[in-house]
Parts: structure tokens; sequence; C-alpha cells
């Protein structure tokens, strides 16, 4: 049961994450709009408040005493590995939205699809069919580089379902026109192709991982569809109320989890669990109140 929820179910909320963001980055530049520059100003100063306290904080607890050494790891973590270990999607997502905006900027947009899936189809040999990809020349290379999790993160996964954004895009005026039914039908569909891929490459033994698999893009393909297919606007008010507190939570966990360690060193995992989620739930409550402060719209925004 806890393989199921903790490898295979949750597998799909860092893909749908980056494909809602590049669904409604890449609108607004079908549409023309001047986006880049406020994107990615609202991103690095969200990045950079949360990145200040936690480097502060791992400055002072673990007692750096090279601090040129310091300073110069952490820029570089900043600028691609992500500043703390929960944070590498904020470099991920940034290029995305400077590799896709070069594209569209070049006129080369109708390329972006198929780099996505060539990107996508080498990170899948290198998780879930690793077996079989450490034994091709070229891609061996790669797989084999230290740093290949960065490559992963950012252009085998974080990128191509970025463009996955796009790709709905394109086709959500012909693929709504579908009735629900048809949807849901494909969307099963998806589940269980995903699914049966999942158990096909764990009993074969051929994965290093199962982060991402072939049939998870259409699966988050699917999913967008149907949710953009039946929209909830009755709950707008508490969408952008969960919206908060989801960033919040995430932003926050390790901070709370480290205050909690320093004040009581022998909670145990399922406490520790508890109160983090707990805490992190209250001051998200509140600050979703003040859901239109700048300041909330930076720190949780």
């Amino acid at each position: 049961m806890s393989f199921a929820v903790s490898q295979i179910l949750t597998r799909i909320g860092v893909p749908f994450f980056f494909a809602v963001a590049g669904y409604f980055y890449t609108q607004k530049l079908e549409k023309h709009q001047k986006v880049f520059l406020s994107y990615i100003k609202k991103l690095f100063t969200t990045y950079f408040i949360w990145s200040f306290v936690y480097l502060i904080l791992e400055f002072i607890s673990w007692g750096h005493t090279q601090i040129k050494g310091f300073i110069v790891t952490s820029v570089l973590n900043f600028l691609i590995k992500g500043s703390y270990y929960h944070f590498w999607f904020f470099p991920a997502l940034m290029i995305s939205v400077c590799v896709v905006t070069l594209f569209y900027k070049t006129k080369l947009q109708k390329l972006l699809f198929p780099l996505a899936i060539i990107l996508y189809a080498v990170g899948c040999i290198g998780c879930s069919y690793y077996s079989v990809g450490i034994k091709i020349p070229v891609l061996s290379s790669i797989y084999a580089f230290s740093d290949f999790l960065i490559i992963r993160r950012i252009f085998l996964m974080g990128l191509p379902f970025f463009i996955c954004g796009q790709f709905i895009e394109k086709i959500k005026s012909k693929a709504l026109k579908l009735g629900n039914i048809k949807l849901f039908i494909i969307l099963v569909g998806s589940i269980v192709l995903w699914l049966a891929e999942i158990l096909l490459v764990v009993k074969k033994g051929w994965q290093n991982n199962i982060i991402i698999t072939f049939s998870l893009y259409p699966l988050t393909v699917a999913v967008m569809l149907f949710l953009l297919k039946n929209p909830l606007p009755k709950f707008r008010k508490l969408s952008e109320k969960c919206r908060i507190l989801a960033n919040f939570t995430y932003y926050s966990h390790p901070l709370i989890m480290l205050i909690i360690k320093t004040f009581g060193s022998t909670v145990p995992n399922l406490g520790m669990f508890i109160l983090t989620v707990a805490i992190a739930t209250v001051i998200g409550l509140i600050l979703s109140k003040f859901s239109k402060n700048k300041i909330v719209k930076l720190i949780a925004g």
C-alpha cells in the first residue's frame, strides 16, 4: 500500500503542475501578451525570499567555515539545482519558461512538441527502462553522468511537461467537443495503461525508478482535458485559498520540521508529520485570509 501511495499515486503531481503552468503561460503567448518578464520576476522573487531563509538557517545550523565556498555553491544551486532540496522545480520552471519563450520569439513554436516527445522519451528510458537505456552508447553516457538527476528534472521532465501545456492549449478546442462520457473513457483508459506499464516495468525489473513512464504523458493530457471540460466556477474563491495553503505548505514544511526538531528532538516520524501538517495548515489558512496582500502573494502566491 505504501508503495502504491508514494511511488504511483503521487507521480502525476509534478507533471500536472508543469503542464498547468505551461498551459496558462503559452495561452498568453498565443495571445501575443508580453508576459515573460513579469512571470520570471514573480517566480524569482518568491524563490529568492524562501531561498534566503533556508540558506541562513543552513549556514547557522551546519556552521560553515568556508564562507566563499558556501556562497559559490549556494549561487550555483540557486540557478541550477535548487537552493534547497524541495526547490528544484523553481530553476526547472524558469528554464522551461525561457526555452518556450525563445521558441515563440523565433517563430519556432511548432517544434516544441516534437522536442518535448524526444526529451521525454530519453527521460523515460533512463528511468523506467534503465536496464535498456544503459546499453545504448550515447544515452548511457547521459544516464551515467553524476548530475543526471538535474538533467532529468529540468530537461527530461520539467520542460516536456511544461510544453505539454502548450499541446493541450493547441488541441483543447477540438478535444473539448467530445462528450464527458468519451473523455471519461479516455481518462480511464489512460489510467489503466499507466498502471499496466508500471506493473510491467517493475515486474521485469527494468527500472532505475518509475518517476516517469511513457504512459504518464497521455495520462496528464487526459486529466487536464477532463478538468477543462468540467470547470467549477463556484469554487473559485475556495480554490484560491487552497492554492495559497498548498504553496505555503510546500515552501515551509522543511522549515517547520527543522523548528520542531530544535524544540523536540525526540518527536517520532508520525508525530513530526502530524505537527508539520497542522502548523502549516493553520498558518496557511491565516495567510489565505489575506490573499490580496502583496507580501502574502510573494511568500505563498
